[in-house]
């Protein structure tokens, strides 16, 4: 696994209609598109009661009915013993949290993954509450809901590290802490680019020089959200990638924006470079948005210690969603 690298850039704000997200042309910040009238679909259901029933909404998980019925919900489940459900919950929230323990030197976390058949085209955003223990210092690979698309679809986690491209095969999408503290974006598609000139791929990072660029708040609920407009297959480079930390954008990338450049597999914001040449995410219309993979896994803890996540309130729309309203 390469060392995972760096931090992130960009400023902006998008608006967002019918379910699609469009560049503002009324003003930008660094070559990126600003909007600053974004609301989100929490906003009409405080405490997130009810926003299931929302028209935009396509799933919610609130951790809220035990621990068998909520296992039930998933294709792939990993280390049920090692999970709990907990009152510990944002503030505001109404739900539960789940809690994914490992053990070390017995297993390396657990998960719960979950296909939708047939997918979702467009846009999609995924917003979630983790809290990261600072018991966990030293010790975090891979925590944070993952999702996006296998072509086809498969009822199990199949992420294929350290593999190039793979054409219409897959897209994951993760936001997550890449150097901890920091926070960045961790992403396999077929158009990523290698670490090692070809050789072999890992999780592509793109927040790297940014002035919003956002750190782990260990021991605190933090709420994140991330958007994909999936290409056109035909007109090609017009995928874009957006992402919150508590509110506040920490990165958006679409065709022409930000500037910056690519190092090897990470980019890098630079307002004097080149704009972004937007995201190639498909070629083939059948790659969607096909999973959601809520994932802990730790495999450095030493042997008989136990570490931990918590997730709660995670809800996948056609619209942004934002932070929970209390």
């Amino acid at each position: 696994m390469k060392a995972r690298l760096i931090f992130l850039s960009i400023v902006v704000l998008a608006g967002v209609t019918g379910g699609f997200t469009y560049c503002s042309k009324a003003a930008t910040v660094g070559g990126t598109p600003v909007d600053s009238t974004l609301k989100g679909l929490a906003e009409a259901y405080p405490h997130d009661a009810g926003i299931e029933k929302d028209a935009s909404v396509l799933y919610v998980e609130k951790f809220d009915d035990g621990l068998d019925k909520i296992a039930a919900r998933y294709d792939d489940v990993r280390n049920k013993d090692g999970m709990s459900t907990e009152a510990d919950v944002p503030d505001g929230s109404v739900s539960h949290s789940i809690k994914m323990t490992n053990t070390g030197g017995q297993n390396d976390g657990g998960h719960l993954y979950k296909l939708f058949p047939g997918g979702f085209d467009s846009t999609i955003y995924l917003r979630y509450y983790v809290k990261y223990p600072s018991v966990s210092k030293g010790y975090i690979h891979h925590e944070s809901v993952w999702f996006g698309g296998y072509n086809p679809g498969t009822t199990y986690t199949n992420p294929r590290a350290g593999s190039c491209g793979l054409g219409d095969a897959r897209i994951s999408i993760a936001y997550e802490p890449v150097v901890v503290p920091g926070m960045d974006t961790y992403l396999y598609w077929g158009g990523m680019r290698s670490w090692n000139g070809g050789g072999s791929c890992y999780g592509n990072d793109m927040v790297n020089g940014s002035p919003t660029a956002r750190n782990i708040a260990w021991d605190q609920w933090m709420c994140i959200e991330v958007m994909v407009k999936l290409n056109n297959p035909v007109t090609a480079y017009n995928g874009e990638l957006r992402v919150w930390q508590d509110g506040k954008e920490v990165g958006y990338w679409g065709p022409g924006f930000p500037q910056g450049y690519w190092d090897a597999d990470s980019w890098y914001n630079n307002t004097v470079s080149p704009g972004f040449e937007g995201f190639r995410w498909r070629t083939d219309a059948h790659l969607n948005i096909n999973y959601i993979w809520i994932e802990f896994y730790d495999d450095k803890s030493p042997a008989g210690e136990n570490h931990y996540i918590k997730y709660s309130n995670l809800v996948m729309a056609r619209k942004y969603i934002g932070p929970m309203k209390k």
